[in-house]
């Protein structure tokens, strides 16, 4: 079941968080047989002032150059494999000018990834909790890491962890339901390993049917592998899927199936 709501937060002061709920059908707790995804909007963050931040509070830093990901901890570059890195605490992924920065605590794990508009904030409780007590928490968090500014509108959904089938593809968007899976996934490097996806950093490994006689837009010809024809394969940022899968050369977006392009 997926259901959707409202919250807005107005940091009153620099060290305070109020946020109301508005309409009936918002709940005033995070569930925890759900996992939640808020927006953030568009956000201007300096990477690099993002990076000594995070790495000064303790947060494992993975940073991306192409397909090599270099692991650190402490300032120290360290030889464990991104799978281990992403099992810390709090880990901080740069890749392709985009961050991924999860955190774990006793009652939930939050996540904040690019999306389609902007970032997403991604709430997966452990138990039942109060969305002001938590959202003020996490908020002021990410607030001290320079994430947020002074006014941020939350949308929000949910979804029910015991969904195993997942959220169905949205009406007239031509994209595989276990591709757009991947899109609101609650961890996108778990959901990748477990449906055979190739991920790499915030890149996914996709194939992409164009309509007979369209060419690819050029805004997606970086991420481009190899191309046919009437077949594109890309390494796309996860959160262009829909991008890609709503241009109008494109008439389906699907697994990279092997072999992909003739």
């Amino acid at each position: 079941m997926i259901r959707k709501g409202r919250t807005i937060l107005f940091a009153l002061l620099a060290l305070s968080l109020t946020i109301p709920l508005h309409a009936a059908d918002v709940p005033t707790s995070f569930a925890s047989t759900h996992y939640y995804i808020l927006s953030l909007g568009e956000m201007s963050v300096d990477l690099a002032t993002l990076v000594q931040t995070a790495q000064s509070g303790g947060f494992s830093l993975v940073q991306y150059e192409g397909d090599v990901a270099t692991v650190s901890r402490d300032g120290e570059d360290v030889a464990d494999d991104l799978s281990v890195a992403l099992a810390d605490e709090s880990v901080l992924l740069v890749d392709s000018g985009r961050f991924y920065l999860r955190e774990n605590t006793a009652t939930y794990t939050f996540t904040v990834r690019p999306a389609e508009s902007g970032y997403n904030l991604v709430i997966n409780p452990t138990e039942d909790l109060s969305i002001n007590e938590t959202l003020a928490s996490v908020l002021m968090g990410l607030q001290q890491l320079g994430i947020l500014g002074n006014d941020v509108n939350l949308e929000f959904t949910s979804f029910a962890k015991a969904d195993l089938k997942g959220p169905a593809s949205p009406t007239g968007v031509p994209i595989d339901s276990t591709v757009y899976g991947l899109t609101v996934a609650e961890d996108w490097f778990g959901y990748a390993t477990a449906n055979n996806l190739t991920q790499v950093g915030l890149r996914v490994e996709i194939v992409a049917e164009k309509i007979p006689g369209s060419t690819l837009s050029s805004e997606f010809s970086d991420y481009v592998i190899e191309e046919s024809e009437t077949l594109v394969k890309l390494l796309l940022p996860i959160d262009e899927l829909l991008t890609l899968a709503q241009s109008a050369s494109i008439g389906y977006v699907r697994i990279a199936h092997e072999p992909s392009v003739p």
